[in-house]
């Protein structure tokens, strides 16, 4: 069948008034009194397909119909802190660490209320979050943040730069897409699962009908019903819970339906039975339901699930042959004993009839993360993993540090301590794998790189890791020629290279990796590096990396003065310990994907310009190719574009 897509886009203009220190002065005249500004913000509704042809979900998903009734904002200043210390990023955060706003019709325009929060001086800052909400507190439509699945789907994602002076009133609009429940990532909001949108024990549903007089498959309009003992028993835990739909025909949508339910207890269950109603785009009979258990470890399951949510088709045997199977493991969900899961094995040690994948404490790879919540299940013995089970991050060794600014090792830099204590950081490190013993720190200036001069420009970094009881060996890589590495080294620099890495080249270091050796690559501005930043995000793909060089230069030399990044800049990671600021001079962008992390953003605190991402140590046997040619076009004035520095 054919997903029709009956979600909005809404285009939010903010409108920026010109007010005094008070709200009530009415006799201010111009703009030499001018010291604040009030931030108003209007939202303008416009058709979905008429903003962008992505679908931004498989299935036909119908926005909330409700009128909203507030806004929820979060902004940060040019110095990275957020105004009026509304931080909703922190450890403990919640809704209440937003700016809230209301908002009223006015004359079909949706427009925020004063707001003394609002009331900023000139400056520039950064749109971070925008998330409106009606009236019962239920998310309406939310602004996709760079990063998300969903950032695609708009023109400009946030962050988005506003810039308040004297004599000018911008208009800077911001695209919304209504928000579809458990799809928090895919806007870039990663926090709503804690915090913003708060996932209780629920369980949530979403059910495909297909109608026997049509022969379409469409979005059912259906009720639930849930006993704690047996169907149709005396234990009612829901009674008749129904979603919501609208439209008739090929226009027909649907809403997913999340259900609160009490923590079950080890051994317990509910019994669910979903009853199709009859639609305006169809008629169901009366023997149209779909009955089914579920078990805390299937309710604590669907939310790593994708969707998160339990898909059912009702009605729909396509050749009359074909039943559901949900995680598509083969295994059709009626007897599947993890249905959410794929699981092809159907292994249940304890013979309980929840399969091991589903079932709560079970650790197969026996990294300390039980398989419930386990997204590597199958790491090597002895690695580090994070909170759900993956190889850490944090974990030095097998990883790739990214940095596009060559400045950060030369003589000036050096000078500032937090520099020397952040070469000490990179190579100085307790690893896996037999390079751990390593002591030889091997730069490669070869490839046509385009800063062989950094051998000089970089002496003071040099011998620093020559104190620290290192080895420097310098190489000039060719074409092919990268396709051995000797047992001592512990760290590779691949020093802007243009000229691409072969596949035997990528697997030789993808092994160096598997070793334990750190690869530090690095790149430069899009004025100084723009024919190679291609040659590096090509490396980056073949090796597994996410994260890919987008361009820009950020943070350049003014003035002769080099600039010092503030320790809010900083993320925490072993490679920053000890760190309060870098001092850089003209730096690119990196754009992070998942899994990947950020070690430092520049002075704003809105841009990567340092990070560090795992390796897939797997070997290649072809190129991957970049798709992306369109990179960040660069908004500063550089006094000399040619030099690494801008200046």
């Amino acid at each position: 069948m054919k997903n029709v897509n009956y979600c909005w886009s809404f285009v939010v203009i903010l409108f920026l008034l010109f007010t005094s220190c008070s709200k009530d002065e009415a006799d201010v005249s111009g703009p030499e009194v001018q010291d604040t500004f009030q931030l108003q913000f209007g939202t303008l509704l416009n058709d979905f397909e008429s903003q962008t042809r992505q679908q931004i979900s498989e299935d036909p998903l119908e926005c909330r119909d409700a009128e909203p009734s507030y806004v929820l904002v979060a902004l940060t200043d040019a110095e990275g802190n957020w105004v009026a210390d509304m931080d909703p990023t922190g450890e403990g955060a919640t809704t209440a660490d937003f700016i809230k706003v209301d908002i009223v019709n006015n004359g079909g325009s949706w427009e925020t209320k004063y707001s003394e929060m609002l009331g900023l001086p000139a400056g520039t800052y950064q749109l971070q979050y925008f998330i409106v909400y009606s009236d019962d507190d239920q998310v309406l439509w939310v602004a996709p943040r760079e990063g998300g699945t969903y950032a695609s789907s708009v023109g400009d994602p946030l962050p988005q730069e506003i810039i308040l002076e004297a004599g000018t009133k911008p208009y800077i609009e911001v695209d919304v897409l209504c928000f579809i429940e458990r799809e928090e990532e895919a806007y870039g909001y990663i926090f709503f699962d804690i915090n913003a949108i708060a996932i209780e024990n629920n369980y949530c549903i979403f059910v495909n009908y297909c109608d026997d007089q049509t022969g379409r498959e469409y979005p059912a309009n259906f009720q639930v019903d849930i006993w704690g003992d047996a169907f149709d028993g005396s234990e009612v835990i829901l009674g008749g819970e129904m979603n919501s739909v609208s439209g008739e025909g090929n226009s027909f949508a649907a809403t997913v339906l999340c259900v609160p339910l009490p923590p079950l207890e080890d051994g317990e269950m509910y019994y669910v039975r979903v009853t199709v109603l009859s639609a305006g785009a169809y008629t169901a009979s009366a023997l149209d339901i779909y009955e089914f258990e579920i078990t805390q470890a299937m309710i604590d399951a669907q939310l790593g699930a994708t969707p998160r949510y339990e898909h059912i088709r009702i009605n729909c045997d396509d050749d009359g042959s074909v039943p559901v199977d949900s995680d598509q493991d083969g295994i059709p969900d009626n007897e599947d004993n993890c249905p959410n899961i794929a699981n092809p094995d159907q292994e249940d040690e304890d013979e309980n009839g929840v399969g091991d994948v589903c079932e709560t404490g079970v650790d197969d790879d026996g990294d300390g993360v039980p398989n419930d919540i386990d997204e590597c299940p199958d790491t090597d013995p002895g690695v580090e993993v994070d909170e759900v089970g993956c190889e850490s991050i944090q974990v030095p060794g097998r990883d790739m540090v990214v940095l596009n600014d060559a400045n950060i090792f030369d003589a000036r830099a050096m000078e500032d301590p937090d520099n020397v204590q952040f070469v000490k950081n990179l190579i100085n490190f307790t690893t896996t794998g037999i390079r751990n013993s390593g002591t030889t720190f091997m730069f490669d200036f070869g490839r046509a790189s385009s800063c062989v001069f950094c051998t000089g420009e970089w002496s003071t970094m040099r011998s620093l890791v020559e104190n620290q009881g290192f080895t420097i060996s310098d190489i000039s890589s060719t074409s092919g020629s990268l396709t051995s590495i000797p047992s001592d080294v512990k760290i590779i620099m691949l020093v802007m290279p243009n000229v691409q890495y072969t596949v035997a080249e990528i697997n030789t270091l993808k092994q160096f990796s598997s070793e334990g050796g750190r690869i530090i690559f690095m790149g430069e501005h899009d004025g100084f590096y723009g024919s190679g930043i291609p040659i590096e995000n090509q490396f980056l793909i073949n090796m597994g990396a996410i994260l890919f060089n987008s361009g820009g230069a950020l943070d350049c030399i003014q003035n002769g003065n080099y600039p010092e990044l503030p320790a809010s800049s900083n993320r925490v990671h072993p490679i920053m310990e000890g760190v309060n600021g870098l001092t850089i001079a003209c730096a690119s962008v990196i754009e992070p994907g998942e899994g990947d992390f950020p070690l430092f953003y520049d002075s704003t605190n809105t841009f990567v310009l340092g990070g560090v991402a795992k390796i897939d140590t797997a070997p290649i046997s072809e190129l991957k190719q970049v798709t992306r040619t369109k990179f960040r076009q660069s908004n500063a004035k550089l006094h000399n574009a040619s030099s690494t520095t801008g200046y």
